[in-house]
C-alpha cells in the first residue's frame, strides 16, 4: 500500500486518525471508572441573559469557592426551587 493510501486510510478517522499516543497503553493499568452521581445526572445546555453584576459577582463566588460557574448556578436554582417547592 502506498504512502497516498495510507493517509487516506488515516484520515477516515478523523484527526485522531493521524495522531498517536507516544507512551503505550494498558487496560491492565487502568482502574475501572465508576459513574459518580453527578455523571449520571442528565444534563441540558441552557441560553439565558442575566444582569451583568449579578454574572460577576457569580464569578467572584465561584473562585472564592474553587468551583465552576456551572456549579455555583446548579447550586443557586437547586436552592431556590427547594424554598419555593415548600411554599
Amino acid at each position: 500500500m502506498g504512502k497516498s493510501n495510507l493517509l487516506k486510510d488515516s484520515m477516515k478517522g478523523g484527526l485522531n486518525g493521524l495522531l498517536s499516543s507516544t507512551t503505550p497503553s494498558s487496560t491492565e493499568d487502568k482502574p475501572a471508572k465508576v459513574a459518580t452521581e453527578k455523571e449520571k445526572e442528565a444534563v441540558v445546555h441552557c441560553n439565558f441573559l442575566i444582569n451583568k453584576s449579578v454574572h460577576t459577582r457569580m464569578k467572584y463566588l465561584a473562585i472564592d469557592k474553587n468551583m465552576s460557574l456551572k456549579d455555583i448556578v446548579n447550586e443557586a436554582m437547586k436552592e431556590y426551587l427547594d424554598k419555593h417547592e415548600k411554599e
